[in-house]
């Protein structure tokens, strides 16, 4: 359940002493460090730069409000709302994993995917079995 404290502007979750969306929490004990909030924010303008958009071109392909990407930016968002990373994600062409700075996700066809999730694990080991007797990884290539 949500509750809105109005004196504060932020919500709060369950626990009266936890607010969220900010950078230090001394009611609750907690100070925040570098984490993925700020890792996507470092990630963001990095790849808006990358991408020459400014911020209102930023916006309207994301879909979202301008005022929304420059509270990121300027840091006045501590951690963004998941619909928002995607949404920012898929404007500037990348993953959002790799935006919030989780790595990147092994890249596979389609495809290939789709044919093998028909399988068990086990048919899937077979598989791959077959696969690397046929044409090994590059890496074990000599």
């Amino acid at each position: 359940m949500l509750l809105m404290d109005t004196s504060l502007s932020v919500i709060v979750h369950t626990s009266p002493a936890e607010r969220t969306h900010s950078r230090s929490n001394a009611a609750c004990g907690k100070y925040l460090t570098m984490d993925e909030g700020e890792i996507f924010i470092r990630n963001l303008i990095e790849a808006q730069k990358k991408s020459g958009l400014k911020e209102a071109e930023l916006s309207l392909k994301a879909g979202l409000n301008r005022r929304a990407v420059t509270d990121l930016r300027e840091g006045r968002v501590a951690s963004p709302k998941i619909s928002t990373v995607f949404k920012l994600a898929k404007a500037l062409n990348l993953d959002p994993a790799e935006m919030m700075g989780l790595g990147s996700r092994v890249k596979i066809q389609a495809e290939l995917a789709d044919f093998l999730s028909q399988y068990d694990p086990k048919d899937q080991e077979r598989f791959l079995v077959a696969l690397s007797a046929i044409a090994p990884p590059p890496a074990e290539q000599s």
